[in-house]
Formats: structure tokens, sequence, C-alpha cells
């Protein structure tokens, strides 16, 4: 039900309208839609702010943000919802700190198509190829054991040291922090290819390994 891909909470600072990152885009987009038809205008001039929308790209933010709009909804980016809280301590282990190597990372054991999502705060890695329409968002680095042809997001809103490896890509849509490639050149495959914002734009290498 598209209505599950969208949930929408009142704070003090006003709504925060929750997206469900493993959902497709679409799904989302039919979801705000009913929520505000069924509503039947009691958000109209409510303030709100959009809550998982880092795993959209800016195009499919202004589109949920202009249905807010045409519901008479008030953009607020100061509403904030709370993060998620970790696991309670099982007795007796509230005051040990385990140290684990390595930095936090999702590994996704297949390819991923038309629709699908990989959303992780840390690094990516996927075992297979990004289908067109596929999206992957990592807060750190995202490493494609495939061919690259979806939309792809690494370095979160800021890291612009992240980068993007792929053992190929071919027409696909690149995001690291803040700098967006619409797409890349079309006469990349079979070639591993990395990408960095270079001279404050991302720019496109041959994968060298050293």
């Amino acid at each position: 039900m598209p209505n599950k891909a969208v949930d929408i909470k009142g704070t003090r600072q006003g709504l925060v309208i929750l997206l469900d990152a493993n959902r497709d885009f679409e799904d989302i987009k039919a979801g705000l839609k009913n929520k505000m038809e069924s509503a039947r205008g009691f958000f109209t001039g409510a303030k709100f702010t959009l809550h998982g929308e880092k795993t959209l790209f800016p195009a499919e933010i202004n589109e949920l943000e202009a249905i807010c709009k045409a519901y008479g909804l008030i953009p607020n980016p100061d509403a904030r919802w709370p993060l998620e809280q970790l696991p309670q301590a099982t007795p007796g282990t509230a005051n040990k700190k385990i140290a684990l190597p390595g930095e936090p990372a999702l590994l996704v054991k297949r390819t991923l198509r038309s629709g699908q999502i990989a959303a992780h705060h840390g690094h990516v890695t996927v075992l297979g190829d990004v289908h067109p329409g596929a999206r992957v968002v990592a807060g750190g680095n995202v490493i494609i054991f495939g061919n690259c042809s979806g939309h792809v997001h690494a370095g979160g809103e800021r890291n612009r040291q992240a980068y993007i490896l792929a053992m190929s890509m071919r027409r696909a849509q690149l995001k690291i922090a803040d700098k967006l490639l619409m797409e890349t050149p079309g006469h990349l495959p079979g070639i591993p290819v990395i990408a960095k914002v270079i001279r404050n734009e991302i720019a496109l290498s041959r994968y060298i390994e050293k």
C-alpha cells in the first residue's frame, strides 16, 4: 500500500513527514498524496519537514515539497525527528564498551533492480549490479562489484572525500556529498571506474589498484 511508504508525526516544531527509504519513489509520492487527501485540509497552514529525504535526489525532494505546498503546508527545516535509540543493554553489560575493528558498513549480497534501495549511514558494498531505477545511498563510500547504471549517492550531505567505485559504469547518476553528476558516459562498461570530487565537481577515472 502506498500509504505505508509515508507517515506523518506532529512535533513542537511542526509536522515531520517520515519517508520509507526502502520504498520506490512512486510509492512514496502516491502515499504522500493519499495522506494529504485523507487529511481533508487538516494540515493547511502547518509547518513541515521531510525525514528520510537523503535517499532521494534533489528533483524528487522538490516534487514532494511541491505536493505539500499545494495542500497549504509550509516548509520548516528546523523541525527534527528523534534519532533511533540504540538497543538496551543486557544486565551486567551497561558499563562495558566493545571496540570493534573497521567502520560501519552494509553488505548487499545481490543485484539491485529498478525500485530497490540500499541505504546505510556508513559504507555500502554491493555484490552485484545496480540496475537503472535502483538506488544506493551511503554516508561513506560505495563499492559495486558489478555494473552501475542506477542512482548512487555517497558521502551523505557533507563528506566530499567519499568515493564511488564500480567494476563498470553505464549511464549512472552519481552524487557525492552535495555534488551531482547527472549521467556518466555510455562508453565505460567493462572498465573499473572510481568517482571522486576533484576541483569542486565529480570526476571519473579508471581505477588502478595500488
